[in-house]
């Protein structure tokens, strides 16, 4: 619930949470006598958010309690639906076929790669780490050295 209401569960003493179960806390609202302190306008919003959540709950009491995994369709825990979880609206880079996989030398596929990811040190990446780096590309003396800029706009490299 810390996760949920953060705001309204400071307000909850600690005893309270870990000594009161679910039923209990639903049974006609009790839940609600336990908020102790200020009621600032963000203890309120986490009020009506966590009312709106649990009125629409109705425990059972013949029911057995299960636990329930949503990330797989048979509601089953897996290893494997849980390390999918982490990349969960990521962005795929199907480049990386094309790259690894090409008859290029080692060091080429590498170089390409960290060029890719914006890893390639340039004067910009150093700058952003607080190291010592030039004002301008070494190059052509016109812009600041970036992966972009060596790659694909610097006069001498092109």
């Amino acid at each position: 619930m810390a996760e949920i209401i953060p705001n309204l569960y400071k307000t909850v003493h600690k005893r309270v949470v870990r000594s009161r179960t679910v039923a209990q806390a639903l049974n006609n609202r009790v839940w609600a006598s336990d908020i102790k302190g200020a009621l600032t306008v963000p203890v309120l919003l986490d009020y009506f958010r966590i009312w709106d959540l649990l009125d629409r709950v109705v425990l059972q009491q013949e029911v057995q309690d299960h636990f329930r995994w949503k990330l797989t369709q048979t509601c089953t825990y897996s290893s494997k639906s849980a390390y999918e979880a982490f990349f969960v609206g990521s962005i795929k880079f199907a480049a990386w076929r094309r790259i690894w996989r090409s008859w290029a030398p080692l060091r080429c596929k590498f170089f390409i790669w960290l060029a890719l990811k914006g890893r390639i040190w340039t004067a910009d990446r150093l700058a952003k780490r607080g190291l010592q780096h030039p004002d301008a590309c070494p190059l052509c003396d016109q812009a600041q050295e970036t992966a972009q800029h060596l790659l694909l706009s610097c006069v001498f490299t092109r």
